[in-house]
């Protein structure tokens, strides 16, 4: 029995008297000695989860966490800069300690692991990601990387097909899903030479069959006769693998990519049929019908457009407003269920955030924005549109703070998003201002400051929106304020 060994059955024998934390800090200790054991780490942040949530903690971890683990944090970072990744493994469970399902965490353990060359302790630490955000498009592709490394190709394959279904442009993903069917394919060729069977002639039929069967499915669409091309070659394949889901939603995909939206909703329920556990066959539902709906207003609209202004169809101008409503309705409850779904995906947030605010469910979309405003990429747009709820409820002095805070996040105040926020906390002081008719000191200075953020734009962007006028109506009103 090894050293770490004793460690991880004293912590069996606490965890049957429930005694959590020092099984935890047997885990940590046995970990310290063998930090190769995959098996026992991954228990240790389930039970690190569990005592947690007994206490009515976070397990992700919260500001007071934050603070707790700076130390820790900053320890990690000159481990990995010294590249003494066992010692930075066990700084990282220390963190974890506080936070298992901190997801920045578990990738530096990942990582870590990873450069150790303990490869399937990252693999299960990036499952452990997948777990808490199965559309972790990195976690993914990190996944992928390392199984193709110890040679499972078709859970690699797995992994990238992922990475695909929610970046269908990623190159990456194209070629290495390529690269790992051809090499399956020349393995299996291969092992059939390796049985004896490289001098027959059925077997050598059969190879090049199936290399231009591969290449058929490696082709590249551009076309709809492309896709009609591929739907013919992916029923074939159905055909010989009917329970297999995946190509189920991949036939659905080629079908809506043709608008045929019936059978791309009957691909996608034949997927889930087959497969009540797959999830992306779900999302591939509720993207196809938000697809179809966001087209049909938009030809809506384009009609209306084209119409001109003196000639428009009553029925159309009458259906417009219904449709628009539909539209709202299915995607509050579509991301709604998705944000259950996926809780740490925060463009989800703000995708449901923009529709509550459309829908005039101010403080349920500010909400949203609250808890998106976590994510470093999403805290210009999430300040910005907490600050329009604030504007429609009136509460001019929460809005520009929030306008504020966006814009101090924008790289360059000149670009289109900073000239938006700047005109957006200019409209706010001018509301401000006009909601101050008891004091007129106040209202003149709020006009003041709008006119100032007007003719920073000006000053870059004359023609932006409607900023001159804006200018000389708010000197009008200073005017009448009795400023000079």
């Amino acid at each position: 029995m090894g050293a770490a060994d004793s460690y991880f059955q004293k912590a069996d024998l606490a965890l049957k008297k429930h005694n959590y934390e020092y099984a935890i800090e047997l885990f940590l200790q046995g970990l310290s000695i063998d930090p190769k054991i995959t098996a026992r780490r991954r228990q240790l942040h389930q039970i690190e989860t569990l005592a947690i949530q007994e206490k009515g903690g976070n397990p992700a971890g919260g500001m007071a966490t934050k603070l707790k683990v700076m130390g820790n944090e900053a320890q990690v970072k000159k481990l990995h800069f010294q590249k003494k990744y066992d010692e930075e493994v066990i700084e990282i469970e220390k963190i974890l300690r506080h936070q298992p399902q901190n997801v920045g965490a578990l990738n530096a353990l990942a990582q870590a692991l990873e450069l150790m060359e303990v490869h399937d302790g990252a693999i299960a630490t990036y499952e452990e990601i997948i777990a808490l955000n199965k559309t972790d498009v990195e976690a993914f592709r990190r996944m992928g990387k390392l199984l193709d490394k110890i040679g499972d190709v078709d859970k690699a394959i797995e992994c990238w097909e992922k990475v695909k279904l929610y970046k269908p442009e990623d190159k990456e993903a194209g070629k290495a899903i390529r690269d790992l069917s051809a090499a399956k394919m020349v393995k299996q060729q291969d092992d059939r030479k390796k049985a004896g069977g490289d001098e027959s002639f059925r077997a050598l039929l059969k190879d090049q069959s199936e290399s231009e069967e591969l290449q058929k499915k490696q082709m590249i669409i551009r076309t709809d006769e492309d896709r009609k091309r591929a739907i013919r070659f992916k029923v074939e394949e159905i055909k010989k693998d009917s329970q297999n889901s995946r190509l189920w939603r991949e036939l659905g995909a080629l079908f809506q990519d043709l608008k045929e939206w019936a059978k791309a909703e009957e691909s996608f329920r034949k997927a889930m049929e087959v497969n009540p556990q797959d999830l992306y066959a779900v999302e591939k539902l509720g993207t196809l019908k938000e697809t179809r709906l966001d087209l049909e207003l938009e030809e809506l609209r384009k009609k209306i457009e084209a119409s001109g202004n003196g000639n428009v169809d009553p029925s159309l101008l009458d259906l417009l407003p219904k449709k628009e409503e539909e539209v709202r309705k299915f995607k509050l409850t579509e991301y709604d269920r998705r944000c259950a779904a996926h809780p740490t995906d925060y463009e989800l947030k703000v995708k449901l955030g923009k529709v509550l605010r459309e829908s005039r469910k101010f403080d349920e979309a500010i909400g949203q924005f609250q808890k998106a405003v976590k994510d470093p990429k999403l805290k210009v747009v999430s300040h910005t549109q907490i600050g329009h709820c604030f504007v429609e409820k009136e509460l001019y002095d929460l809005a520009i703070g929030q306008f504020s805070s966006a814009l101090s996040g924008v790289a360059d105040i000149d670009s289109e998003v900073g000239k938006d926020i700047k005109y957006s906390l200019a409209d706010a002081n001018e509301r401000k201002g006009d909601h101050n008719p008891a004091d007129a000191s106040r209202r003149k200075a709020d006009y003041l400051t709008a006119i100032d953020l007007f003719q920073q734009i000006m000053s870059i962007d004359i023609a932006y929106r409607d900023v001159s006028g804006r200018v000389d109506k708010l000197r009008e009103k200073v005017a009448g304020v009795g400023v000079a």
